[in-house]
């Protein structure tokens, strides 16, 4: 998926921020330099329009069984 693809799905973004936010309350470190940012939504928010967060697409092949 391309990062415009993120910003244009409102559940997907919703989802990326509630995940990313997660993590840096259970002490990740956050991926960009903003001291103003308190928040950890907004910090993931953040990360996730600068690129530095993403979904890691599964490229697992599927075998079809239609005969």
């Amino acid at each position: 998926m391309e990062k415009k693809d993120y910003l244009d799905n409102k559940y997907l973004l919703t989802m990326m921020v509630a995940k990313r936010a997660k993590q840096l309350n259970q002490g990740y470190k956050p991926l960009i330099e903003d001291a103003n940012i308190k928040n950890n939504r907004l910090i993931a928010l953040r990360e996730i329009k600068d690129g530095k967060v993403y979904i890691k697409e599964n490229k697992k092949k599927t075998s079809s069984s239609i005969k």
